[in-house]
């Protein structure tokens, strides 16, 4: 097992060990703009960076024919307006839908496509200061298992691997990006038993939890544990929520509302 202490540092401290990073620059924009724009889009994506985005979260599942594409839900009801599923079409059959999310935003983006992960890293190139959290779905790895989901995705992350971070519920997953090289983080649901980084290969960089796990949790406490392990929380649309998190032990929080949320805390 390595030693936590043989990570490098991700952030500038100063003598109270607390990050100095500006805070607007510690949001990361949740599936893109997503209050605004139809998650895990190229647009949502696109209206993120151009917001100042510095980290920017994405959710990738495999097609039938096991080609990666962005797309959270395990169906296609919410988001496309079909009673369909990601897994059952092939890529060449996903033409005939588009990543409008009518519930939110009715016809307005009905012309939007279902992007490959291609497509995100021709994006990410332009865009070299920018850390991509890529979410493997777990409906993929059920599907698909997770040789199948790292084969098919890493070889196009490759040229872009310094900005990936690529994050999973699944344990094997993670243990199997981390033994590749690859920066990683684990998502849990609860907090964590203490030790818990102990049951991978070696700690993964970052812990993503919804911020309603803290409720009961000194973190600060916690985090003494792994301290090179950084712990990123979501969601979070309020500014005054968002404050009260980064001084609880956030390290970046997870936000649908990014230029509203940059802007409220671009002065803290």
């Amino acid at each position: 097992m390595s030693n936590l202490s043989d990570r490098s540092e991700k952030y500038e401290t100063d003598s109270d060990s607390r990050p100095t990073t500006c805070l607007a620059d510690r949001l990361v924009a949740h599936r893109g703009y997503a209050s605004r724009y139809p998650e895990n889009s190229l647009l949502a994506i696109e209206r993120a960076l151009a917001s100042g985005a510095k980290f920017v979260e994405v959710d990738i599942q495999l097609t039938a024919d096991l080609e990666p594409v962005l797309y959270h839900d395990r169906d296609m009801a919410r988001l496309s307006g079909a009673d369909n599923k990601i897994q059952l079409l092939t890529y060449d059959e996903l033409e005939r839908y588009s990543l409008h999310n009518p519930v939110a935003f009715s016809d307005r983006f009905e012309d939007e496509p279902i992007s490959h992960l291609q497509h995100l890293v021709n994006l990410m190139l332009h865009y070299p200061e920018v850390t991509f959290f890529v979410e493997f779905k777990r409906v993929a790895i059920e599907t698909f298992g997770v040789e199948s989901c790292v084969e098919r995705s890493l070889p196009l992350l490759a040229l872009v691997k310094s900005q990936v971070v690529l994050i999973s519920y699944s344990r094997a997953l993670v243990d199997r990006v981390l033994s590749d090289g690859w920066q990683a983080g684990w998502v849990s649901d609860q907090f964590p038993d203490s030790g818990w980084w102990q049951s991978f290969i070696r700690p993964p960089h970052y812990l993503i939890l919804n911020y309603t796990c803290l409720r009961k949790v000194d973190l600060p406490a916690e985090k003494r544990g792994w301290p090179e392990v950084s712990v990123v929380l979501y969601e979070v649309a309020d500014a005054e929520l968002a404050r009260t998190l980064f001084a609880r032990g956030a390290d970046l929080i997870e936000t649908f509302s990014i230029s509203p949320m940059r802007r409220a805390l671009s002065q803290d």
